[in-house]
């Protein structure tokens, strides 16, 4: 039957009807129902998540993530006054390295302000301000048995301190080598619930303790440390502190870090074993939790990597003792100070940025020589100028053999290429008479690169030095250069250039201008001879050089200006003082005897 245009219209359409609904049943429905049973899922999760974190809070959207303020679950506590609708009240302490604020609610840290370091002229704040992204605040506590979980979070405690009741806004000043206690007690149905924090003037370091009656969770075995919604950005370069941030943790042997990075649809990552320490990490601060001795331990670290942010808590057995649970941790809240950090003992000091195994004693020395002399001459600008100048003087004799050797092979650049001329097709030829020129010659074709490798070392140690070390850190030199840590900027142009960006910074423009002086004497940044490199090389390097460097820390610009202009100057003498001593290409290639009759040609 032939069929006509309206009937072949009409079992198109039929056909891709019944493939349309082929699709949906076969495909797309499966495949949505699996997304909605998988979103179902998360968002159940969520909620027991959200529910077990803050029992007995009301459940709103536009405050997800927001520290709850309900009283526990459970009946636990029945006190005429609730626990949790008490109203909030703030104590402050402060020493002459910290201002603290903690919260009666929970008896958690609000507020942690470093008074040594400033950014923009005000104190550092380690605890990022506003509502915690993790739904819980720094040192938030909760009691744990194998079935069930006591978050702290919403218990309204009384505080006090000295024996004295504190009231909101009350100040703790401790001086000198005093220490204060401030205590946060709840008297529920079921006991007491206790936590104390015991401050100490000249340290960074503080004790945390929680206690409980063993009636207050039946089973308790653990308690759980969060650092709540970690340590917020504290530089002015936001995105370059962004990429400082880790979660850390030693256990035994094993060293855990991760970055936010490293936090995909995965959020949450679980280690166990023998806990030494576990910190969060900034470019230059350091929030910490340790026991008093290695102990089993649960960790369980958690990021979001679109928020750059990340987290860990700590779960550790509790002691018991007449009825009572008890469990302290030591807490770091300050600058990442390797000498501050070793102090405790305990392997701190890993914290610190020092670069890859190999390297890093010769971090630690440089560090070590930049403190000492900056005893001296408190002036890390000159420091690093003293430095540079050390670090030529010790390689003065290699990088004069050096200099010496790219001379040399400027002046055999006639016979080279009367070799590559004479030998073009045979390559092993050509090979073996360059070779027997540069034996000839007294010269190493290799000899510029061995002071650029040995130097190398140093440079990667002051790299790390300056970026990650907390005592460059604002450290200024002269003029427009008030931060050795970060790039120079003179001033800030109208518009933004790839790869620069909007500021003008005069350093990289000098120290591009000292090696594009060192190149037209015959050297290079690769320590080869020019007249060695490609044609227009030692011209873009200058360029690349300089594009390199212009957001790298000032005092490594600093650093490689004043090791460029030194050898400058060396190279100047060297080829002033440089006398050519020709030499000729012998053809060594065997003549025939016997006879033979040559042909001509």
């Amino acid at each position: 039957m032939k069929l006509t245009t309206e009937r072949r219209a009409l079992l198109a359409f039929a056909i891709s009807m019944l493939m349309f609904v082929a699709y949906d049943a076969l495909y797309l429905g499966p495949k949505m129902k699996e997304q909605r049973a998988k979103h179902d899922a998360e968002a159940k999760l969520k909620a027991q998540q959200e529910a077990a974190a803050h029992p007995g809070a009301q459940t709103d959207s536009s405050l997800a993530g927001a520290p709850a303020t309900g009283a526990p679950a459970n009946g636990a506590f029945t006190s005429p006054d609730s626990l949790g609708e008490r109203p909030e009240k703030k104590v402050i302490v402060t020493s002459p390295l910290y201002e603290i604020t903690l919260s009666s609610r929970g008896g958690e840290i609000v507020s942690a302000k470093l008074l040594h370091y400033l950014t923009d002229g005000k104190p550092v704040e380690l605890i990022p301000a506003g509502q915690s992204w993790s739904g819980r605040r720094m040192l938030a506590v909760s009691l744990k048995s194998d079935t069930s979980t006591l978050p702290l979070d919403g218990i309204g405690f009384d505080i006090s301190s000295a024996g004295a009741n504190l009231q909101d806004g009350s100040r703790i000043i401790i001086t000198g080598t005093s220490t204060a206690d401030v205590v946060f007690r709840a008297q529920t149905a079921s006991g007491i619930i206790e936590r104390t924090y015991h401050f100490r003037a000249d340290e960074y370091q503080f004790d945390a303790t929680v206690r409980a009656g063993d009636a207050v969770l039946a089973g308790a075995q653990n308690v759980a440390w969060t650092f709540g919604p970690g340590i917020g950005p504290t530089e002015a370069s936001v995105q370059d502190d962004y990429m400082a941030f880790k979660a850390n943790a030693l256990l035994g042997e094993e060293f855990h870090r991760k970055r936010p990075a490293a936090f995909g649809r995965q959020q949450v990552d679980k280690f166990s074993g023998t806990l030494s320490w576990a910190t969060l990490q900034t470019k230059y601060f350091l929030a910490a939790l340790y026991p008093d001795e290695p102990t089993r331990a649960d960790v369980e670290m958690t990021g979001v990597k679109q928020q750059h942010r990340v987290t860990e808590t700590v779960s550790v057995p509790m002691k018991t003792a007449a009825s009572e649970l008890k469990q302290s941790m030591h807490v770091y809240m300050g600058p990442l100070d390797v000498k501050l950090l070793a102090a405790k003992g305990v392997g701190l000091e890993r914290n610190v940025e020092m670069g890859f195994k190999p390297i890093r004693p010769v971090s630690s020395a440089v560090l070590w020589s930049m403190k000492k002399l900056y005893h001296w001459i408190p002036n890390y600008g000159v420091v690093v100028i003293i430095i540079s100048v050390l670090t030529k003087v010790l390689f003065y004799r290699l990088t004069h053999k050096s200099f010496k050797s790219m001379k040399q092979l400027q002046d055999l650049q006639p016979q080279l290429q009367a070799i590559k001329d004479k030998y073009s097709n045979d390559r092993k030829r050509m090979s073996e008479e360059t070779m027997r020129l540069y034996k000839e010659a007294g010269v190493n074709p290799l000899g510029g690169c061995l002071p650029m490798v040995l130097q190398m070392p140093v440079f990667i140690a002051l790299f790390n030095v300056f970026r990650y070390t907390i005592e460059l850190r604002g450290a200024p030199f002269v003029g427009w250069i008030n931060d050795l840590s970060r790039q120079d900027v003179l001033f800030h142009l109208p518009f933004t250039l790839p790869l620069i960006g909007n500021a003008f910074s005069l350093l990289p423009l000098i120290m591009g201008g000292a090696m594009f002086a060192q190149s037209k004497l015959g050297g290079s940044p690769t320590g080869q001879s020019s007249t060695a490199m490609p044609a227009g090389f030692n011209t873009v390097m200058p360029i690349v050089f300089t594009l390199l460097f212009y957001k790298m820390p000032s005092g490594l610009v600093i650093y490689w200006i004043i090791n460029t202009g030194m050898s400058v100057v060396q190279q100047y003498y060297i080829h002033k003082n440089h006398t050519s001593t020709p030499v000729a290409v012998v053809d060594s290639t065997p003549k025939k005897t016997g006879g033979a009759k040559s042909k001509r040609s």
